[in-house]
């Protein structure tokens, strides 16, 4: 015959959700808790009394709060990391009792609890609680005192959602002398309450050096870095497809994507390259700015899409600025569209097409594009171009450090201001001879920048003095090219040639095989082929003011007298 329980206590029924009051607080709080976790577990459960015959299986429902406020990384042989928290649960069970009659249970309980994280979607957890219950059996009913354990493991579907089982042993204190030992399972899901309201993200990024920015080179930097971010992945489980951006107001059309990753590990960083993708804005820029740009990060955590921004402060440059770190720059600043500089050159050019009409039988064995060069240096020097030197900005101490700024006139502003330094000069004279479609280059030697072109004729090439190379040009892969010494505007064509010859032979030595670095060697960069690196700009303002041109009869005369003068040398 199986035993009557008979409970002697009797209390009124109480609430027990109050125990839930300060977890409640906690929730609203928790962006404060930059390190926390709140999250909220409900399930479906199985209880079954152990070692009893008088109550029969029953199910119900469980829910808790969970508050983990505790972090430990792990070696990773052991897995991604430990929590410690605390937790507040309430239950709801009805078992059926042998005799008569259903025995429902409301319970509620607090206590610690451990998380052990062992991958990125596999966590095991284990709890401990006590409390209170209020039981309802064959119209009486009591508040007992209960404690109980439990394991759990969790798989992580998502940032905010876990699917995880339960099961766990609970004591309940019943009557004077009798106690209900339950085993509960359970399986339910469980949400992470701050993924949810805050959508927290658990990257972080920081730029870590700026390189310099010339709005001179804007197009350049769509395949070479401005700066270099670190991004640290501090979520619990790894990240993936990650996608990088940046943007700068005004000066950039859209966010440009400058690079992606795979996967990157929790805990683990990665420093990347940034580029971006600049519009021609960037040359409105006739003084520094300091300008606040953002690094866009979109990546996704379990599958979840995350995105996260931070700003960079970084330093633009005027237009003109400019540095030595690599001479092949500079040809960015050589432009055959130049307004100032196409008219100068059309202009002359048109002058000489007339006096080889009206004289056809004059300089008929002369390449073309010497005669051309030399009508546009002698109509430099009747404009009234000056060779300046820049204390400020000497070419011989800049090119020595390839970090220290220095600022270049573009054609027009040469033009305008009638006079510049050497690499001034040569950039005006590559631009003229550029926009009369003859390939121009920069000649460098030791503490110098000056000006060659091509010739137009091949070495070997028997119209050019009867087979012999034109004196003073430099031979490079099968090209002739005629150096002129720009900065002796006023000394005339042949002696601009004869000394951009001697620079060129005095400097000797090894030559630069096209790296852009000439320190201590000679090197000549064809216009064409730097401009597959940096390409050519004209800058807004260029066309403004057209240069005031010499009389072309005094221009054609000094043409005449230089190339005679050349011919017979």
């Amino acid at each position: 015959m199986k035993k009557n329980y008979k409970p002697v206590n009797h209390a009124n029924s109480i609430t027990f959700f109050l125990l839930f009051a300060l977890f409640g607080s906690l929730v609203v709080t928790s962006p404060l808790f930059a390190e926390s976790e709140f999250k909220l577990r409900l399930a479906p459960r199985l209880m079954v009394p152990a070692g009893s015959s008088y109550f029969d299986p029953g199910f119900g429902a469980a829910a808790a709060f969970d508050w983990d406020f505790l972090q430990w990384s792990l070696p990773p042989r052991l897995g991604r990391d430990v929590s410690f928290g605390v937790f507040a649960g309430a239950a709801y069970a009805s078992i059926a009792a042998a005799a008569n009659g259903n025995l429902t249970m409301i319970e509620g309980k607090l206590g610690p609890s451990l998380l052990w994280r062992i991958s990125d979607r596999l966590t095991f957890g284990l709890d401990a609680g006590a409390g209170v219950y209020n039981y309802s059996f064959n119209g009486t009913s009591a508040v007992k005192p209960l404690a109980g354990l439990g394991l759990s493991a969790y798989f992580h579907l998502l940032p905010s959602l876990s699917l995880y089982t339960e099961g766990g042993y609970t004591w309940h204190g019943f009557s004077d002398t009798q106690t209900i030992h339950g085993i509960n399972i359970g399986l339910g899901l469980s949400l992470n309450l701050g993924e949810i309201l805050w959508s927290q993200t658990r990257v972080s990024g920081e730029r870590l050096r700026q390189e310099l920015i010339f709005p001179v080179s804007f197009a350049w930097y769509e395949k070479n870095s401005i700066a270099s971010v670190r991004i640290t992945n501090n979520e619990k489980n790894a990240i993936t497809d990650l996608r990088l951006s940046f943007m700068l107001e005004r000066y950039m059309n859209q966010d440009y994507q400058f690079a992606t990753r795979t996967r990157l590990g929790p805990g683990e960083s990665a420093e990347f390259p940034v580029t971006a993708l600049f519009n021609e804005t960037m040359l409105d820029l006739t003084e520094n700015i300091n300008a606040n740009t953002r690094i866009t990060l979109e990546y996704r955590s379990l599958g979840a899409k995350k995105t996260m921004s931070f700003p960079a402060f970084m330093t633009i440059y005027h237009r003109n600025a400019f540095t030595w770190d690599d001479d092949r720059r500079a040809a960015s600043f050589v432009s055959a569209k130049d307004p100032a500089a196409a008219y100068f050159a059309n202009f002359t050019a048109q002058g000489v097409e007339r006096f080889l009409r009206e004289n056809p039988s004059r300089f008929s064995a002369t390449p073309k594009n010497i005669l051309l060069a030399a009508a546009l240096f002698e109509t430099l020097n009747l404009y009234g171009i000056n060779y300046v030197v820049d204390p400020s900005s000497s070419f011989i101490e800049l090119s020595e450090n390839a970090s220290a700024l220095d600022s270049l006139n573009y054609p027009y502003q040469t033009l305008f201001y009638r006079g510049g330094d050497c690499d001034d000069l040569s950039i005006l004279f590559c631009s003229l001879l550029e926009a009369l479609g003859i390939e121009s280059a920069f000649v460098t030697v030791p503490g110098h920048i000056y000006i060659a072109f091509d010739v137009g004729v091949l070495p070997e090439d028997d119209a050019v003095n009867k087979g012999q190379p034109v004196k003073g040009a430099i031979e490079q892969e099968g090209r002739l090219w005629l150096p002129v010494e720009i900065t002796i505007p006023h000394g005339g064509f042949l002696n601009a040639v004869e000394i951009g010859a001697q620079e060129w032979n005095g400097a000797g030595g090894a030559e630069d095989t096209g790296g852009g670095d000439q320190s201590g060697i000679r090197a000549l960069y064809p216009m064409g082929e730097s401009w597959q690196v940096y390409r050519s700009v004209s800058v807004p303002g260029a066309g403004d003011r057209m240069p005031e041109m010499p009389d072309e009869e005094e221009i054609l005369r000094a043409f005449a007298d230089s190339m005679t003068k050349f011919i017979r040398k």
